[in-house]
């Protein structure tokens, strides 16, 4: 029995059969847990890392909540699923994250720079500064920003599109160019409230839950100012309810489809009107999420909009994070039909906005309350990747 343990069959399993079993494994955290069985089974996993990268671009990972601390250029990771903070800890400046997409952080420099910022491997990348818009400084001047791809896999071949100043407009970054392009003209939507990457373009939905395509040809031709194409006209010309809506979400399904997700605020300390619909005064409490499917096109040429109440066997991350439906069934304890949230908002400070909302009956339940303290900026979802020494990663399982 005792040569058995020192000698187990399964520690020689053909190379092969290996690379057939991580082929099946979705999540990462179970790729960390295959790689610390043995040496052998460890030196497969490390020759696959790069194939492994490539396939978790396509296949969403648990994110984990980035929380800062006070005084501090390093933050914690807290899993939801199990409710506990990790030992292992990243580095990344005391400053509001703008953005996560692909495992990436977007942090604003006082020079109007944007920073992509990998906290798994330490790799930053400096953007050039936005130079449109307004001129004064602020962390809030960009509410957005996205990726198209992984720069590090496709390092020539990724976009970035964010959504900046007080107006909320758009602009496109490009892997190798020297400026922004900015957009005149925006298909007679506003106030954007969300940007993604969905099917080879960048859509974005303004306050009324009017959609556009960004026109990536007229960005190749070196068109001095690209359009926004209209893919779904206004639909909401007024306030539509007696809460105020603080955000609107693009997310993308497993099977290709595109969800419009509406999060709703209580202010506890006055009587809703439309004039103060984005007034900053009060307290701001999630009170619930609506979620509609694109559907299919109308008489009119535009998709119709169907509210959906059971997102299956999927749970969905919100924030300042690209917005993701992650398989429920790929990690044991992550509850499905539910939307995980975070409050991002610096211009009105409420940690104990974050939580999970059911929706199929709008009960919400809190996940992790940050330490309340407005000196520190919001949390933020990130998804992992196996970027750098992933090794490290065994802090994780």
């Amino acid at each position: 029995m005792h040569s058995a343990l020192r000698n187990p069959e399964w520690a020689w399993l053909p190379k092969h059969i290996l690379d057939l079993i991580l082929d099946k494994l979705v999540s990462l955290y179970a790729y960390i847990q295959f790689g610390l069985v043995c040496k052998s089974w460890y030196s497969v996993a490390r020759d696959n890392k790069k194939k492994r990268c490539i396939i978790n671009a396509s296949h969403p990972q648990l994110p984990l909540l980035l929380i800062p601390i006070k005084d501090s250029e390093e933050r914690c990771l807290y899993n939801v699923v199990q409710g506990k903070v990790y030992d292992f800890r990243v580095k990344v400046p005391l400053k509001r994250c703008c953005g996560s997409s692909n495992g990436w952080l977007f942090i604003l420099e006082e020079d109007k720079c944007l920073t992509l910022l990998n906290p798994f491997s330490n790799k930053a990348i400096k953007l050039p500064p936005i130079t449109e818009g307004e001129e004064l400084f602020s962390e809030i001047f960009v509410w957005k920003a996205v990726l198209s791809k992984d720069p590090v896999l496709y390092p020539n071949d990724y976009e970035v599109a964010v959504i900046y100043d007080g107006m909320r407009r758009l602009a496109l970054y490009r892997a190798q160019c020297e400026t922004w392009t900015y957009f005149s003209d925006n298909g007679g939507l506003k106030i954007f409230m969300d940007v993604i990457y969905y099917k080879g373009s960048f859509y974005a939905i303004d306050y009324w839950m009017g959609i556009g395509r960004i026109d990536n040809t007229s960005i190749e031709n070196s068109v001095s100012w690209p359009q926004v194409n209209l893919v779904l006209r206004r639909i909401l010309p007024t306030f539509p309810e007696k809460h105020s809506v603080y955000d609107t979400f693009l997310v993308e399904t497993s099977d290709g489809d595109l969800l419009l997700v509406r999060r709703y605020l209580f202010k506890e300390d006055y009587e809703w009107t439309p004039e103060l619909e984005l007034e900053e005064t009060g307290n701001d409490f999630t009170i619930k999420f609506r979620v509609y499917k694109l559907g299919e096109l109308s008489n009119n040429g535009t998709p119709n909009l169907v509210e959906i109440n059971d997102l299956g066997d999927y749970a969905m991350f919100l924030g300042c994070n690209h917005s993701m439906l992650v398989p429920t069934l790929e990690f044991p304890g992550l509850q499905r039909n539910c939307i995980y949230y975070t409050n991002d908002r610096v211009d009105v400070y409420n940690p104990l906005d974050a939580g999970i909302f059911k929706l199929g009956d709008g009960y919400i339940r809190p996940h992790y309350i940050p330490e309340n303290d407005e000196d520190l900026p919001p949390t933020n979802w990130i998804a992992p990747t196996l970027q750098g020494d992933w090794h490290e990663g065994t802090a994780f399982v």
